[in-house]
């Protein structure tokens, strides 16, 4: 029953951070290790030949150098949409001879597609052989749609985020450094009840230095009522 409600708070936990791609891709592999009582995880999202880690859980080097050469030998089963399932490394005649995936004695790895485009690769793995059923490989199917919706959207958040940074580079070459002084100085004053003594504790100035900005950028200096001062400490 107890992991019954653990697996109920992470969906709730997975639905609160949907806003952040990322958190989703990694709240969503947390759910899924859970399920299948994985080992460890990760979400790998595909640029042109190569995976690029996007979401993990425990994951060592073994792992990222072992999914990389299964990649590149069986990138055709992915694009065709094929779940990678190994039951039994040690006797899978697939894999590499190479020592990869140390410790790990079998492991899944599902396509995240978008349509017929490939987005990503989720991989969990458990210490024990043939921990995944078909019906857990199903269910992990089903679970790529999240992932499919993190990935997709971070791209349009990076854009977004760049956009912003690019505005603000553009803010900042073209506004004189008086105004944004004058900004900063209106700022500081509205925040602190026009307490100059405050204000320029803040600034790192003497008070005539802010009474001197005052005179020089033309700011009125205002008389905050008393009133306004008690509820603003309040």
């Amino acid at each position: 029953m107890k992991r019954r409600l653990d697996l109920i708070d992470q969906f709730a936990d997975l639905v609160v951070g949907a806003d952040d791609p990322r958190r989703l891709a990694e709240r969503t592999l947390e759910v899924i290790m859970s399920l299948l009582n994985g080992r460890s995880g990760a979400v790998f999202t595909r640029e042109g030949d190569k995976l690029n880690l996007f979401a993990s859980r425990g994951i060592d080097q073994h792992v990222l150098d072992s999914l990389q050469a299964v990649w590149s030998r069986f990138r055709e089963t992915f694009d065709k949409g094929d779940t990678f399932y190994v039951p039994e490394r040690e006797s899978d005649t697939r894999l590499p001879r190479d020592g990869g995936h140390a410790g790990v004695a079998s492991f899944a790895v599902v396509p995240v597609s978008n349509g017929e485009e490939l987005l990503a690769l989720v991989y969990v793995d458990s210490l024990d052989p043939h921990f995944c059923s078909a019906h857990d490989l199903e269910r992990m199917g089903k679970f790529s749609r999240i992932v499919a919706k993190a990935v997709t959207e971070t791209g349009p958040m990076r854009q977004q985020a760049q956009s912003r940074a690019e505005a603000w580079e553009t803010y900042l070459e073209r506004t004189p450094v008086e105004d944004m002084e004058r900004e900063k100085l209106l700022l500081l004053l509205n925040r602190n009840e026009w307490n100059i003594a405050r204000v320029a504790r803040l600034m790192g100035v003497t008070r005539r230095t802010i009474y001197l900005r005052l005179q020089r950028y033309n700011i009125p200096r205002e008389r905050v009522p008393k009133t306004r001062l008690k509820a603003a400490r309040a």
